[in-house]
């Protein structure tokens, strides 16, 4: 009979940052173990709030899966006491083996185990192998000793199965596992005792514990959305803030307060940054999208008097600091932070942030370019992105503005840090398009040229994404951001890097290139999408040095395309087979009459002479020249005769590339 099994990790608290990656983490480990393990099951969910990690098994079974397997034993002919220890240990006779191969075989049969003799073995593999990003252990006062590494102490572990408490020591956590758990930190009281998921996940609702991560998150959106609307104004979207309160609280409290009004001269994003990043609120704007003079926040218990007037003065503080920075920064010129970008280390081998700023200029090609590039790092120096980092780009643009900058160099300003990842938004700009990749390529060129590339999953200086962000940048832009031949742009960096003493390898502008096509092959296969191995070999024949990179994803689409019709492998065995006889025979007039006898190569001619261009009759064709090559001594000893039948398969080679790409046809 199947049952429910429920497991349930009460800890310190868990950061909220992790919480929907460990959801996702917790299932699939737990997948895994039950497979391990042999065990059936119907459905597996994970949840994560901030004092507990519970796993649902739904219609788990009473008994691990009977399994058979094959054991291999000694050689035929082995010593007699090898083998009777080879039986003994698996408690087989002589009658049980099989010969096969040379080799002595038994076929053992595994019986079903009973599923609650697996508990404490199953929790603590959970335990060992669940991959939280830092982990931490802590001691264990009955044991005497250290406990297993987790994200935070483990207070208690509830296991029930088929709603009866299952009582098993967890060495590792130096705690006996039963049917109880704890409410919310301040609104319930003391131990919950618990029959079944259903009764599990209502009475932790009645104590102020949202289990489910995504209904909590819901609920925030909703009540932010309702409050917020009867005030006549909007929540601005910010799903990385939404993710974290909802890590934060088990159970959330909604707060609209006040923003001093002498604050609100402040850019909407010196506002919004500060009050999200210091204090995790909310900005609310008016329906025209200005930001209005409030902010929400959601806590973790009901908010009172005490409570509002904190929130409002911590604010204050905050804006108080931004409001000083912000006229700090104000008071001094862009140019004037650009200056002082030469005590700023880009990197260490690299030089500095000036000596960047001064190889992009050298790819650069009209005056704006060169405007945008002198002031587009500058902000790096200034006091408010010093304070939020987050805010790079963005003051520079809303200086560059308030300086008096045309809107086409401000806007590129900000636009030149686009895209920061897979997920975000291409520059609006063509200045902004043209300074990114500058600035990515830069990146890209320095470091690989001294040594420094990711390994495995680590990838420090992130530039895996700038490849990423250039194959984005050319390709997905409407205009086209590679005003000369792609190489040069790689060239022309390594002699700028020279110029500034700064030694990369020999073999520099082939790593970049290498480590574009590495990328550019997972874009293609990931977003056309496309087959992965054809991608990898369209892109390794892909020349860098022209504007083969533009075209290449629409010769990936294109050649998948073609390869997926039927039969398109004849047109590609034949096609082979011809160029390697043919080797590099030149066609000397099309105008060419077939003066042979030969049935096949006269069919072949017959075909070819007025061929019908579509994919049928070339398939056709291509099985003509097949059943030619089987047949006929193409290479005869007869000059005249070997001429007309190179000349034949020629023009069937013409026929083929003037419809194919040749891509396509070598693969």
């Amino acid at each position: 009979m199947n049952k429910e099994l429920l497991i349930e990790f009460f800890t310190e608290d868990i950061p909220a940052r992790l919480h929907k990656n460990a959801i996702v983490d917790a299932r699939e480990l737990f997948l895994k173990i039950l497979c391990k393990y042999n065990i059936e099951y119907e459905n597996v969910e994970a949840f994560v709030s901030p004092r507990r990690l519970a796993l649902l098994v739904t219609d788990l079974a009473d008994n691990t899966r009977p399994v058979s397997e094959t054991k291999r034993g000694p050689k035929i002919g082995a010593n007699e006491q090898v083998l009777n220890g080879f039986l003994n240990s698996n408690n087989k006779t002589k009658e049980n083996l099989e010969e096969r191969d040379g080799y002595y075989y038994l076929n053992i049969e595994i019986p079903g185990q009973n599923i609650t003799s697996l508990f404490a073995d199953i929790i603590e593999e959970f335990i060992t192998r669940m991959p939280w990003q830092k982990s931490m252990h802590w001691y264990l006062e009955k044991d005497k000793t250290l406990s297993s590494y987790w994200i935070r102490p483990i207070r208690s572990v509830m296991c029930i199965y088929g709603e009866k408490p299952i009582e098993v020591y967890i060495k590792s956590l130096g705690v006996t596992t039963g049917n109880t758990t704890y409410g919310h930190r301040f609104l319930s009281n003391g131990k919950i005792c618990i029959k079944n998921f259903t009764d599990y996940e209502a009475q932790l609702t009645e104590n102020k514990v949202i289990l489910n991560f995504d209904k909590k998150k819901t609920y925030i959106e909703s009540e932010l959305s309702q409050q917020s609307a009867s005030m006549g104004l909007v929540v601005k979207s910010d799903e990385r803030l939404l993710n974290e309160v909802a890590g934060l609280v088990e159970y959330p409290f909604i707060y609209i307060g006040n923003i001093n009004e002498k604050f609100m001269s402040l850019p909407m994003e010196v506002l919004s940054t500060s009050m999200r990043v210091h204090q995790k609120y909310f900005t609310l704007t008016y329906p025209d999208s200005n930001i209005a003079p409030f902010f929400a926040t959601v806590t973790n218990v009901p908010i009172t008097e005490t409570m509002k007037k904190g929130f409002e003065r911590v604010l204050r503080a905050r804006l108080s600091d931004a409001m000083f920075f912000y006229k700090e920064d104000t008071d001094v010129t862009l140019e004037a932070y650009a200056n002082r970008l030469s005590n700023v280390v880009f990197h260490e081998k690299l030089g500095t942030m000036a000596q960047k700023i001064d190889r992009m200029m050298s790819i650069a090609n009209s005056p704006e370019e060169h405007r945008v590039i002198a002031l587009c790092k500058a902000d790096l120096v200034s006091q408010m992105v010093g304070e939020f980092p987050e805010l790079q780009g963005i003051m520079g643009r809303i200086y560059a503005s308030e300086q008096g900058e045309v809107s086409e160099v401000c806007e590129a300003i900000s636009d030149h840090y686009k895209p920061a990842g897979a997920g975000d938004n291409l520059p609006k700009t063509f200045l902004g398009s043209r300074v990114s990749f500058f600035d990515k390529l830069d990146t890209l060129v320095g470091f690989l040229g001294v040594g420094i590339k990711p390994t495995g999953s680590k990838d420090p200086f992130a530039l895996r994404r700038a490849a990423v962000s250039i194959i984005r940048l050319i390709f997905n832009l409407p205009h086209d951001i590679l005003e000369d031949e792609f190489t040069w742009y790689i060239e022309t960096l390594i002699t700028a890097y020279a110029d500034q003493g700064i030694a990369l390898s020999s073999s520099v502008k082939e790593y970049v290139i290498t480590f574009l096509k590495d990328r550019l092959i997972v874009y293609l296969s990931e977003t056309c999408p496309v087959d992965f191995d054809l991608c990898q070999k369209i892109v390794d024949k892909c020349d860098f040095s022209n504007n083969e990179f533009k075209n290449i994803k629409n010769e990936v689409i294109k050649v998948d395309k073609l390869n997926k019709q039927p039969n398109f492998d004849v047109i590609k065995s034949a096609y082979k087979r011809v160029t390697g006889i043919l080797n590099n025979f030149v066609l000397s007039s099309e105008n060419f009459k077939y003066s042979g006898n030969n049935e096949y190569m006269k069919k072949l001619y017959d075909k070819l002479i007025t061929p019908d261009v579509n994919f049928e009759n070339i398939v056709n064709i291509s099985n003509l020249v097949l059943d030619a090559c089987d047949n006929v001594l193409i290479n005869d000893a007869d000059d005249n005769i070997r001429n007309q039948n190179f000349t034949l398969l020629k023009l069937y080679i013409n026929l083929v590339e003037n419809v194919f790409p040749t891509s396509l046809l070598t693969l």
